[in-house]
């Protein structure tokens, strides 16, 4: 249905309804800003995004005042906009994220395991630095099969292969698949590698028996700058190496995606980055490419989420509108193709945007969701792998359901200040294992020193798909 407020045209599905003037306030989730003299108005929770006239909406949203434009304020409120004055909005955020803990399955749909803690390059941003230990030893994996097969869905069981550089280790994957196959357990398998090992053998290995789906590979810069970046132990021209395995990956029909790392600071490294990977293998349909802000304490990189006054655009945004003009999908490796299959248009334009909202800040929040290290212990969040100190027990003696896995397995926020922050239904609090291991404000989403910005480009978006309609 289409519908005016003042003389701008909003199009959004609603029904009209009485509403009292005592019993109604703004909701907390409102996003307002000037646009082409009127107000642009977003809720983050309901993702109604509306045009308002000034003075209505001073009238309405500043003043309080609801008595006058009824129809109006029937609309704003059905819209989520407005809400019943005893609506308590952050205690349905925590109903949402509690509804996710208590209705997760006890059994495994999906892990991450790093059969290695080893890496054979040494990115000065890795998180894991200075946990790295060892390789997987096949009592431990004899383990580990043991483990899936008591606890996995009897559906299909989703791995992600991690390390640790994981390709270090394809004996023991080989070892675990055999064993996952003699067991009867159906799976399928992922793997994140910086593909510098990617050879000939091991693609042969990832066809005939591993079941991968897709392959993520971080690439950070080119040439001798990715050399510098990587600083592999063991390879000469490791920047050359790791392009010809991606190619020898694709001519297979492999399913690639790469992820660029980048320092907010040095923007024009991803620009460069992507167009070169773009023109040397401009002739594959089997490749995509994504960018992603590298996770860091801002001694050595500085945060996505502080302010870039110096710059004359946020250099986030500026990537996002590098990576739309040349069709560069932006968010996580395997959100591309829910959208395609599964959404609606409008809601592929913002989960694109990473503006949709979610019931749960991570997978680590499921309680039956873990990633296994090359020890055998159990982790919540595949960023603590190696760290002993934060295990939640291990697949010898089971979950252990100690102060880490409570951590985790929770609807806490990241911080106090969530409770007032108005993109908290698109983050849910955040990413807890950074807000707990930095001291700034890692722990929130990216979109949230640009959420003015990623709602004019839905804006945009969204005027574009009813014009083609």
């Amino acid at each position: 249905q289409e519908y005016c407020f003042g003389n701008t045209l909003a199009k959004h599905e609603f029904i009209l309804i009485d509403c009292e003037d005592d019993f109604m306030k703004p909701s907390m989730f409102n996003i307002a800003q000037l646009y082409n003299d009127n107000i642009l108005l977003y809720n983050t929770y309901s993702t109604s995004l509306v045009e308002i006239e000034p003075a209505i909406y001073n009238r309405i949203f500043i003043d309080g005042n609801y008595s006058d434009h009824k129809d109006e304020i029937d609309a704003l409120f059905e819209l989520g906009f407005l809400v019943e004055n005893d609506c308590d909005e952050l205690s349905e955020q925590e109903l949402l994220r509690k509804t996710v803990l208590e209705n997760n399955s006890d059994k495994i749909a999906n892990i991450i395991i790093a059969p290695t803690m080893e890496c054979n390059a040494h990115c000065y941003y890795c998180f894991e630095k200075g946990f790295r230990k060892g390789i997987m030893t096949r009592e431990t994996a004899d383990c580990l099969i043991q483990y899936l097969f008591e606890h996995w869905n009897h559906d299909e069981l989703g791995i992600t292969w991690f390390g640790g550089e994981p390709l270090i280790a394809t004996d023991i994957i080989d070892y675990i698949v055999d064993g996952l196959i003699k067991r009867g357990i159906n799976f399928s398998s992922k793997i994140t590698t910086n593909g510098s090992l990617l050879t000939e053998s091991v693609i042969e290995k990832i066809k005939s028996k591993w079941n991968v789906e897709k392959i993520q590979i971080t690439v950070d810069s080119i040439g001798e700058d990715y050399n510098k970046i990587k600083n592999y132990s063991d390879l000469e021209n490791p920047f050359e190496i790791v392009m010809q395995n991606i190619e020898l990956a694709l001519l297979n029909d492999l399913q690639i995606k790469v992820r660029i790392n980048f320092d907010p600071e040095k923007k024009q490294t991803v620009i460069n980055t992507f167009n070169y990977l773009k023109d040397r293998f401009k002739t594959y349909d089997n490749l995509s490419i994504y960018f992603a802000p590298i996770d860091e304490d801002s001694s050595i990189v500085k945060n996505i989420n502080q302010n870039f006054t110096e710059m004359n655009e946020h250099p986030y945004i500026s990537l996002i509108k590098f990576g739309r003009e040349n069709k560069l999908f932006r968010g996580f490796p395997d959100v591309e193709n829910d959208i395609n299959k599964n959404t609606s248009p409008r809601i592929a334009l913002l989960k694109k945007l990473k503006i949709f909202p979610s019931p749960t800040n991570c997978y680590a929040t499921c309680p039956s969701v873990y990633s296994i290290d090359s020890n055998g212990n159990i982790y919540k969040c595949h960023r603590t792998l190696g760290r002993k100190e934060f295990a939640s027990g291990d697949i010898f003696n089971g979950i252990k359901k100690n102060s880490e896995y409570e951590f985790f397995c929770n609807t806490d926020l990241a911080y106090d200040e969530c409770k007032e922050c108005a993109v908290l239904p698109i983050c849910q609090g955040g990413c807890k294992i950074n807000g707990r291991i930095f001291s700034g404000k890692e722990a929130c989403a990216p979109c949230k020193m640009i959420i003015n910005n990623l709602i004019l480009l839905y804006k945009q978006d969204l005027d574009a798909l009813y014009e083609r309609r």
